[in-house]
């Protein structure tokens, strides 16, 4: 019996995820940000996650499907010399959810 209820103690203490940093590469930008923001979250969560670090997203692109993709660039209050300053990632919605995410230089 103890040692059930030490399995759910350390179950539940999971450990604390670091703050969140853009990587260096843009090729890492993909597996960073999908890990933070998971495929499936609601888009306006997703947009909403984005703007709390750094970001404005545009207004979803017209498409003749259901996807949609919301093109996201740093603010202005971004460091000077950070490196994605200049990044455009795009959040590819579809049925009102974050479905994928691609960056570029």
């Amino acid at each position: 019996m103890r040692a059930c209820a030490l399995v759910v103690v350390v179950a539940a203490c999971a450990p604390k995820q670091p703050p969140f940093s853009m990587p260096k590469n843009v090729e890492d930008v993909r597996a960073r940000l999908l890990f933070n923001i998971p495929e499936g979250r609601e888009i306006a969560e997703a947009r909403g996650w984005m703007r709390d670090h750094g970001f404005d997203c545009d207004a979803p692109l017209p498409s003749a499907t259901d996807a949609h993709a919301h093109v996201c660039q740093a603010t202005a209050a971004a460091p000077a010399d950070a490196g994605w300053r200049r990044w455009t990632i795009v959040l590819y919605e579809r049925r009102g959810r974050l479905a994928d995410v691609s960056a570029r230089k």
